[in-house]
């Protein structure tokens, strides 16, 4: 009898199999790698952005701002073409444009285009994100510079005091 469990066990064993390889759909990779299109001006790579001290009363309710620092990152030895830049970093549960800070709770820091335009965190570029278009010059000598602005943004009714630094690597995109 033993026997028999066994091999009906082996003759099923195959059957189940096949349904676990099934495939669902595919997924196809597409981008170019291209010569070095830009470079970051070198003062420009390790920035330091100063958002000064707030109290918690500077929150009133959610969705409340500080006022916005401004700052900029420069490009050198570009080609012609249109470049954006995509930030990346850790972001508070559920809040997608927001960079988390360190200590402080119910509060991030929102990253913004000079026209106000909020600059998502982790996101590719669409097409209506913040480009810089370079002319061609004939030798890829074009420069430009994004002019951006961070504050803090409360994403809760309730902001707890502490430490709000973030961090946040960007990435030169070409399109």
């Amino acid at each position: 009898m033993k026997r028999v469990i066994l091999t009906s066990s082996l003759v099923f064993m195959p059957v189940m199999s096949s349904n676990v390889n099934a495939a669902n759909g595919k997924v196809a990779f597409t981008g170019e790698i291209i010569q070095s299109a830009c470079q970051v001006v070198s003062g420009d790579r390790d920035k330091q952005v100063f958002l000064g001290k707030y109290g918690t009363s500077a929150f009133p309710a959610t969705g409340s701002t500080t006022g916005a620092k401004a700052f900029s990152v420069s490009l050198e030895k570009c080609e012609a073409g249109n470049y954006t830049l995509r930030f990346d970093g850790p972001t508070p549960e559920g809040q997608p444009n927001l960079l988390a800070v360190s200590k402080a709770s119910g509060v991030g820091i929102e990253l913004l285009a000079n026209n106000d335009k909020v600059i998502p965190i982790g996101q590719v570029a669409g097409d209506d994100a913040l480009y810089q278009s370079i002319a061609s010059s004939g030798d890829a000598s074009g420069t430009t510079t994004f002019n951006l602005r961070a504050r803090y943004k409360s994403y809760q009714q309730n902001v707890i005091a502490g430490e709000a630094n973030a961090n946040a690597t960007f990435t030169v995109e070409y399109k």
